[in-house]
């Protein structure tokens, strides 16, 4: 126990990690935990903070957001702390759709100056891959990884993106991440099935929101679930299955654990763990996401899929747009962009759906959304956890307080949520980073600027 005076102290709350949870006072100096202790502590701090009558979180990981559409790393950090989320691993590329130029390492270099530049919160990387990136990558692969991205995606859909990668491309790439020691990060839809199907229905006049799940059916997930991690078995490369959302997918790599797969972790997002494809007919082109909102049976075996422990991470997958850039919104939903708000809602809702209903307990929750994404993406202990000489990084959750989430969220650009009108119960009242107060009582405390680059310890 030590007795020295500490900087801050967090007194009287409770402690949630991923083994348990008990009350515990938690001792900070120079901004990272310095003790943790039980009983009556005789330690004093220049500063109390009483977290009596809540739950104290690690700070939240969010490990899947777009910040290249209406909002960038400026304002989405701003919403990701009225979340609790202190640390966000957005996806970058040198994709002209994002209006970069130059090669990956370039794009990689530019988003961490703007990241130190205009983030409130830390950030880790991940990289996304396109056919451009191909001519170059035996060289550029491992510049990125030594500057600390330790995470690439590759595409399985959008070729009239240029996105789609081939199965033979999947393999080079897998064999060029796992001599890096990296993970391989892939969006698993069967491409040639979505645009067969989109192009039969556009020639079909079936332009409205009620034929774009079918255009992207559970089985065109499930089948590249199946053949990715057939490639990355030969291959033996580290894998990541983000954003899963058909159950199918579930039973795939349910088979691929059996048969002992290289290093797989999965992920879905809050978005499939609470809205289904009627979202899709009420609200047209706003609810457009990739992969699309499934059914309440998806819904039901994804929230099991959480609690048994096949699932790792959730995310919010945000990739916000402006409605106006969404319009028209029931009648052209093929034109629309891709891709849904749900940065600062992403944990709310998924405690308030997760714990108020009894469907995981806390210390799964800290698992999903702290412990398991700073362990897979080279964060821990750094982040993701309360424990002698980690970062500071501290949620303050109250249980007991109603909010309802409206329309427009006040810090971001993005003019529409999907929740709107949901009353919640339980939100963050004050967030800490690395010993210094983000957020108080609805509060920004901090400007742009503070937030550091992560690099990933393979």
């Amino acid at each position: 126990m030590s007795t020295d005076i500490a900087d801050i102290a967090v007194k009287g709350g409770v402690l949630v990690n991923s083994q348990g949870l008990g009350k515990s006072d938690i001792f900070i100096k120079n901004g990272v935990v310095d003790s943790i202790e039980t009983g009556k502590s005789k330690r004093s701090a220049d500063k109390i903070i009483d977290a009596a009558g809540k739950f104290v979180f690690p700070g939240i990981i969010d490990a899947h957001m777009h910040p290249v559409y209406a909002d960038r790393i400026d304002t989405l950090s701003q919403a990701a702390v009225h979340g609790g989320i202190t640390t966000l691993i957005p996806f970058i590329g040198a994709i002209k759709a994002w209006g970069k130029t130059g090669d990956l390492f370039d794009a990689l270099n530019d988003f961490i100056a703007e990241g130190e530049q205009n983030s409130i919160v830390d950030f880790g990387i991940h990289c996304s891959l396109c056919h451009d990136d191909l001519e170059t990558i035996d060289t550029v692969l491992p510049k990125i990884v030594e500057r600390g991205a330790i995470s690439f995606k590759g595409f399985m859909a959008f070729s009239k993106r240029g996105m789609k990668l081939e199965d033979d491309e999947h393999m080079k790439l897998m064999e060029l991440i796992a001599k890096n020691g990296a993970l391989y990060a892939v969006h698993a839809e069967n491409g040639t099935v979505v645009d067969y199907l989109q192009d039969r229905f556009i020639a079909q006049g079936n332009h409205g929101p009620e034929f774009y799940a079918p255009s992207q059916p559970n089985i065109a997930e499930a089948d590249a679930v199946f053949r990715i991690l057939s490639l990355a078995q030969v291959i033996e490369c580290p894998m990541y299955l983000v954003h899963l959302s058909a159950y199918e997918s579930l039973e795939v790599v349910r088979l691929f654990k059996k048969w002992g797969a290289p290093t797989l972790y999965t992920e879905t997002c809050t978005h499939y763990l609470t809205l289904t494809d009627e979202e899709m007919k009420k609200r047209g082109s706003l609810a457009k996401v990739g992969p699309p909102l499934r059914m309440k049976r998806d819904v039901e075996e994804m929230w099991q899929a959480v609690s048994d422990g096949l699932i790792d991470v959730i995310g919010s997958d945000t990739a916000g747009h402006l409605i106006k850039a969404k319009e028209p919104l029931m009648e052209q939903v093929f034109k629309a962009p891709s891709g849904i708000p749900g940065q600062e809602e992403m944990f709310t809702i998924t405690y308030d759906e997760g714990i108020n209903k009894g469907r995981i307990t806390l210390p799964r929750l800290v698992e999903l959304f702290c412990e398991n994404p700073a362990r897979i993406f080279g964060l821990y202990p750094q982040k993701g956890v309360i424990q002698k000489g980690a970062d500071a990084d501290i949620v303050i959750f109250d249980p007991t307080a109603p909010h309802t989430i409206r329309a427009k969220n006040l810090h971001l650009k993005v003019d529409y949520s999907m929740y709107e009108g949901r009353k919640c119960l339980g939100a963050p009242a004050l967030v800490m980073q690395r010993g210094k107060i983000l957020m108080k009582k609805g509060e920004l405390k901090v400007d742009p600027g503070r937030g550091r680059y992560l690099p990933g310890n393979l």
